[in-house]
């Protein structure tokens, strides 16, 4: 475990708000409890902090009322807002929900995420029981090269009681609920958060949601800040006069231009385009409420789809203009970055296996969660710096310590012989710890790869660190 005032752990330092818990031990507690995961990622609490006082220290940190997510996501948040200052160009948040499940003999202590069939009774009736967990909904600014900034807003919440959505529109027509009064509305908190947080000139944002964000208020609002959006819609709204939708209006729409891309097996994918400013209007029970809107609707539609597969087919929502094929392309290629959240939510759950803490009720698992947040995020920033940034100084993200380090291991293995090797030559080196070939055709590393060989790089620190103190008798 690194010592406290090490200079490996100093990255650390810049993600944390020390005097916002309002006890400066608390600051304190939280950057040894982050240095010790750091160091171990993904193993158990106990394996992590070594011994039983700093076990101890740890559950009661994250059990401690003076202690939530908001305290320990502070720090992090500011960081992110540095980061994009010192960025030029468009920015992308990205929007997402993702659940944490778990398995407990009291699962009111967590509270539920939904319900699921769990398969039928003896009169062929669906059975269904409700999950025990987390949701978790996040934020991620990310540049147009995809290097994800860190986060911009984060809410945790589980549900005590709640009915299937399907009794629910039985009783109530949801488009004349008012959305403060809905979960939905995390999509608008995170969206006016973010723009507040990363300031300056709002129209340089983007926000990107999949089809959940298809939400009429949500566009309202982003006008109302004078931020932007690109969104995935599945709601055929009525346009124009009224007495048509947005779909029907497509339609009629002729095909602008063709885009070809290669997908995940190998093949080729030809996509037709459409793209159309048209006046969508309100829901009709909000009609009075919020205005109509010109929004620039994008139809991307698979041509000659292959047999057995589902063609693509998507249909994007947008405040921006739209004039060519290229810029079509342009924010179809913003929409499809969306998916790294997915692979933070991965992260969180597949490297620090969030899922598998045995933590008892909803408030510490949240703790523990938002700070495999910010480490998260560390690991996905290095991944995606191999690859956007690859050129950068190694000291714009690792420090002398730590580049001392991979000098002697790549050194030991011959490799690394340049005079001032860039940031990816370290990067690599560490991927290789684990268990990267680096081979000419291999693909840049991913998150597994990183996180596996960070670990191991910091047990090799400590073995040095050790290594330099005498033995007792000596």
């Amino acid at each position: 475990m690194a010592n406290d005032g090490d200079e490996g752990e100093t990255w650390i330092d810049g993600e944390i708000d020390n005097t916002g818990f309002g006890d400066a031990r608390l600051g304190n507690r939280l950057r040894k409890l982050m240095c010790c995961l750091d160091s171990a990622t993904g193993q158990p609490l106990p394996l992590a902090c070594e011994d039983w006082a700093n076990t101890k220290a740890a559950y009661r940190f994250l059990s401690n009322s003076s202690v939530t997510e908001e305290h320990i996501l502070a720090g992090h948040f500011q960081a992110t807002a540095r980061r994009a200052a010192s960025c030029d160009g468009t920015l992308l948040v990205l929007q997402d929900t993702t659940e944490f499940v778990y398995q407990r003999s009291a699962p009111d202590s967590i509270g539920y995420t939904k319900h699921v069939n769990s398969g039928r009774d003896k009169e062929g009736r669906w059975r269904q029981h409700k999950l025990c967990g987390v949701m978790m909904h996040a934020s991620l600014a990310i540049t147009l090269e995809g290097l994800p900034l860190g986060l911009t807003a984060a809410r945790f919440w589980s549900r005590a009681q709640f009915k299937g959505l399907l009794a629910l529109k039985r009783k109530v027509n949801q488009t004349r609920v008012p959305i403060e009064t809905k979960e939905s509305i995390r999509w608008l908190e995170n969206m006016r958060g973010s723009t507040a947080l990363l300031g300056g000139d709002p129209a340089r944002i983007v926000h990107v949601g999949d089809r959940e964000n298809d939400i009429y208020e949500f566009y309202c609002a982003t006008q109302e800040l004078g931020t932007h959006f690109v969104v995935r819609t599945c709601v055929d709204r009525l346009a124009g006069d009224g007495k048509h939708t947005v779909s029907a209006e497509m339609a009629e729409v002729a095909v602008e231009g063709h885009h070809q891309f290669e997908i995940a097996d190998g093949s080729r994918v030809k996509l037709a385009l459409k793209y159309k400013r048209i006046g969508v209007l309100p829901p009709i029970g909000k009609a009075r409420r919020y205005p109509p809107l010109s929004l620039t609707v994008i139809h991307a539609v698979e041509v000659d789809p292959p047999e057995g597969r589902k063609p693509i087919d998507w249909k994007l929502l947008t405040d921006l203009p739209v004039g060519t094929a290229a810029e079509a392309i342009e924010k179809m290629a913003w929409y499809s970055m969306r998916w790294k959240i997915e692979l933070f939510f991965k992260i969180l759950k597949s490297g620090f296996n969030a899922e598998k803490l045995k933590l008892r009720a909803a408030e510490r698992l949240v703790n523990l969660i938002a700070i495999f947040c910010i480490l998260g995020w560390r690991i996905f920033w290095l991944t995606m710096l191999n690859r956007a940034r690859p050129n950068d100084d190694p000291g714009s993200a690792l420090t002398a310590t730590e580049i001392a380090l991979i000098d002697r291991i790549a050194a030991r293995a011959g490799r690394m012989t340049a005079s001032a090797p860039p940031i990816s030559s370290y990067l690599t080196e560490i991927a290789r710890l684990g268990g990267y070939l680096g081979r000419r055709h291999d693909p840049p590393p991913g998150n597994m790869i990183m996180w596996r060989g960070w670990t191991r790089l910091m047990d090799i620190r400590l073995g040095v660190e050790l290594a330099a103190e005498p033995l007792v008798g000596n």
